[in-house]
């Protein structure tokens, strides 16, 4: 990897490797956490206070994390998170963004699971996830930017 025209060292290149895997873990932990398993409190602890998320049908949709999390909770709550997120495999990359953080990019489907365990896709999107690096927070990350874009019905298969 390249920055204007430097090559990278081999510890660049490492730190960006062990970024990216960490990132994939916390990624895959906070979408299970918000759509399968309902723990509010990793959900919250993976957002940052100042989280901004932006949809491509709703436009600007959160500007701070007490509705965010709320509203994680109320779908939790009613049943409305029941589903399930599926990373598209060999889909996300993730950049490093200075000292601040790293920018994850990637592709995403999201089923629906029915009464007997199927898990059926219903929905593809993209996505670029923030994350800021923050002593703070539990995993020493959280997203302070979402942008959910390119969404479309999945037919299937």
């Amino acid at each position: 990897m390249a920055v204007a025209g430097f090559p990278a060292t081999a510890l660049a290149e490492k730190t960006q490797k062990q970024v990216a895997s960490q990132l994939e873990e916390l990624d895959a932990r906070l979408f299970e956490a918000a759509f399968e398993s309902c723990q509010i409190d990793i959900v919250s602890g993976l957002i940052s206070d100042n989280i901004e998320f932006y949809h491509d049908r709703d436009g600007l949709s959160y500007t701070g994390h007490e509705a965010f999390i709320a509203d994680v909770a109320r779908d939790c709550e009613t049943g409305s998170a029941g589903g399930k997120r599926v990373l598209v495999p060999g889909s996300i990359s993730t950049h490093m963004i200075g000292e601040f953080g790293a920018m994850q990019m990637g592709v995403h489907e999201f089923h629906q699971i029915m009464p007997d365990g199927e898990s059926i896709p219903r929905e593809r999107g993209s996505f670029i996830h923030l994350w800021e690096r923050k002593n703070s927070a539990p995993s020493g990350w959280q997203i302070s930017r979402i942008i959910s874009y390119d969404h479309e019905g999945v037919e299937p298969g």
